[in-house]
């Protein structure tokens, strides 16, 4: 009897140390291969401890864009990611889906956000040479299918965003 509560008190510790850095990743940024609605985006990114990319300056851009242009998921036509932003809880007001953060920065397309429809809410990350939409921010449709990008929230509270 004292065995197996010896062995399953070893197991449980093992589980939860794996669980706790299956998250751990020395890169910034994550992206999957698969697309997702923008609510299973940020699900998923959640899952893994981690939350849907946010851009709070240019530098912030840029690194998504070169992370994005470095994965698979990349198409040198058109490539569009979910970032962690939405005016859900008011139009028009776009905050930061895991800070609670107003947006600072984004590179919005010229007469972005639109609200195209009444169904724009989501934030997403657009390149399109067919649109000449090169790497800008746009309000998609949140139940749209596209990739996204995963952002460690670690290595964001290792520099002192928060």
């Amino acid at each position: 009897m004292q065995r197996t509560v010896l062995i399953l008190v070893a197991s449980v510790g093992v589980l939860s140390m794996a669980q706790q850095i299956k998250c751990r990743s020395p890169t910034r940024f994550m992206i999957p291969v698969f697309k997702a609605n923008w609510f299973k985006a940020t699900e998923y990114c959640f899952s893994l401890g981690m939350q849907l990319a946010i851009t709070n300056s240019k530098a912030d851009h840029d690194q998504i864009v070169e992370a994005v242009k470095a994965s698979p998921i990349y198409d040198a036509n058109t490539t569009i990611v979910w970032l962690g932003g939405s005016d859900l809880g008011e139009e028009g007001a776009f905050y930061w889906h895991s800070t609670g953060i107003r947006l600072a920065y984004a590179h919005w397309q010229p007469n972005q956000p639109d609200n195209w429809r009444g169904q724009e809410d989501c934030l997403s990350l657009v390149y399109s040479t067919s649109l000449s939409w090169l790497w800008v921010a746009n309000d998609g449709n949140c139940e749209g299918m596209h990739y996204f990008v995963c952002e460690n929230v670690d290595w964001i509270h290792n520099i002192g965003v928060f």
